[in-house]
């Protein structure tokens, strides 16, 4: 497959960015009169048609006393031919492997990231009306709109989440980014292959897990939360009931008997909004065992998942953190919000009483790859004073194993596959270096 153009932009100081391209060139721009016939082809297109593309251009070139040659037809069936396919124009993005977000703040700046790195690429839509028009098509395909009215929406399309901002609120818009999972299904082995973390990790995770702990997953935008998130909901026993409850449907789970929740914003009309709060409260009458919980964002989210996990039903959720250390503070300043004039030891015994492990994930400065950084389990609250324990550290291009009494000895080692962690070397490796 023939890849766009992409360009690193290398910022000196505060001076202007320097482009530097790869020699791939992106598509031709397409001249103004043969945009104008794509266009009026895309609405007939839209109203619905029996005429082939053919007749449709024949007939609009027609309209404008335009006779096109072979070659420029060609180029209109081309575009035509790249609609046909979910992400058009910049389908050679989503299909490139390398590529984790698309983001385009304008018809002729569109960029993608790498392991957090951003990339200019020369692709281009021939004009506004062009780019305006792919942005409204795109939200239709993932069963979501946006006006002034509602200018913010959230989407699937397959496995990537769109989310569009509306000219109203963007200068030079709207903007769109395209957040791409690579993985249409993932294991722990899928995550072990791309060094995410080595198998004694994951097991030890996956006990966890089986055996009804909290697991809070923390980590930046763009980590692997959600990723790792999917691929530990499979360590649930197939014999208990699992929740999932997402704002934008990304976590699908290979169980036998799991339900799906959505919650939803307010229409334009300011009503109809479901609140992660009430899906969270609901699901407490929904005979679940099981909750997992797309994101943490806010103190009513916060209360509600804690409070669940806290009554016996064990939870899986992620939040917004630097470190582990950084995201159980986050937790503790949303119950806050959540709870005001409760005394901060309160906060902290109810954090601690439903999550048992935090997991922060991030990318690699010097590797520029995802990895599980650290690992810890929470403790009981003495002198209010969180006690921990850092079970795991990724350090200087190795996971150290940094302490091996666990809280939950007995649950990692009993059953199938036990996890002993005084066994384990003190450095530990990938399959390849093990």
């Amino acid at each position: 497959m023939k890849r766009p153009s992409v360009a690193l932009l290398d910022y000196e100081g505060v001076g202007e960015a320097q482009d530097k391209y790869f020699p791939v060139s992106a598509p031709g721009v397409l001249s103004p009169i043969l945009s104008q016939i794509l266009l009026e082809v895309r609405r007939e297109l839209a109203a619905g048609t029996d005429e082939s593309w053919i007749q449709l251009i024949a007939r609009s070139s027609e309209k404008l006393g335009i006779e096109l040659t072979n070659f420029e037809r060609d180029e209109i069936l081309v575009l035509l031919e790249k609609d046909e396919k979910p992400f058009g124009l910049l389908q050679g993005l989503v299909d490139d492997d390398r590529v984790s977000d698309i983001i385009v703040r304008s018809l002729d700046h569109i960029t993608v990231q790498q392991g957090r790195r951003n990339y200019r690429t020369d692709l281009r839509f021939a004009n506004q009306e062009e780019y305006e028009s792919y942005v409204e098509r795109l939200l239709q395909r993932s069963g979501c709109s946006y006006s002034t009215k509602k200018p913010i929406a959230d989407g699937m399309v397959g496995s990537a989440r769109v989310h569009a901002v509306h000219p109203c609120l963007a200068e030079g818009g709207p903007y769109l980014t395209i957040r791409l999972n690579r993985f249409s299904s993932v294991s722990l082995e899928d995550l072990k292959k791309v060094e995410l973390a080595p198998k004694e990790i994951f097991a030890y995770l996956a006990k966890l897990v089986e055996s009804g702990q909290t697991v809070l997953i923390a980590g930046e935008v763009g980590t692997g939360k959600t990723t790792l998130a999917r691929a530990l909901g499979n360590s649930i026993p197939t014999d208990e009931s699992i929740l999932v409850i997402e704002d934008t449907p990304e976590i699908k789970l290979h169980h036998p008997h799991v339900r799906y929740m959505r919650t939803r914003e307010a229409n334009t009309d300011g009503a109809g909004k479901v609140a992660p709060s009430e899906c969270i409260r609901g699901g407490m009458r929904m005979a679940m065992n099981r909750i997992i919980f797309g994101e943490i964002r806010d103190a009513e989210a916060s209360e509600a998942f804690i409070d669940v996990c806290a009554s016996g039903h064990p939870g899986l959720s992620t939040i917004h953190g630097r470190s582990a250390a950084e995201a159980i503070a986050r937790l503790e300043l949303f119950l806050g919000r959540a709870q005001r004039g409760v005394e901060e030891r309160l906060l902290k015994e109810q954090v601690a009483n439903a999550v048992q492990c935090v997991v922060h994930i991030g990318i690699c400065k010097n590797e520029q790859k995802r990895k599980i950084l650290e690992v810890r389990e929470l403790g009981a609250v003495a002198d209010g004073v969180m006690r921990y324990r850092e079970i795991f550290r990724y350090q200087n291009g190795d996971w150290k194993v940094v302490t091996r009494a666990s809280g939950f000895r007995d649950q990692l080692e009993s059953g199938d596959n036990p996890v002993v962690l005084s066994s384990l070397p003190q450095t530990l490796g990938l399959g390849r270096h093990a």
